[in-house]
């Protein structure tokens, strides 16, 4: 669970510009859940009132098949990226992004992830 500062503004966030899924919205409850369709794990988020000062990573992580085209699509809607995508010593491609309350996530790109 993350905290976020604006339940409406982060629920737009993290449903219309990264095209996660609202899986529980339990606002009056200052809570919501986003993520892709089960078995997949959600991503809680709990309103707190108050904004972050500076950034707080958060441990998630998200995964892609095409990192380069979801980085240039979050850009053009005014994601900021602490990380761009950078290939990783273990092989894969990592890039780290901010959520509006400061909230840094990641995203990689490893074709041989699920494989070993």
């Amino acid at each position: 669970m993350i905290p976020v500062s604006d339940m409406d503004r982060a629920i737009k966030f993290y449903n219309e510009t990264l095209g996660l899924r609202i899986a529980l919205d339990a606002r009056h409850f200052d809570h919501a859940e986003v993520g892709p369709d089960e078995p997949l794990a959600k991503i809680g988020l709990h309103a707190t009132g108050t904004q972050s000062s500076g950034t707080r990573r958060s441990g998630i992580v998200l995964d892609t098949d095409d990192i380069y085209a979801l980085h240039r699509r979050l850009k053009e809607r005014g994601v900021v990226f602490t990380l761009e995508p950078t290939k990783m010593p273990w092989g894969g491609i990592a890039a780290d992004f901010l959520d509006p309350d400061g909230n840094e996530l990641e995203v990689v790109q490893d074709t041989d992830h699920y494989k070993r």
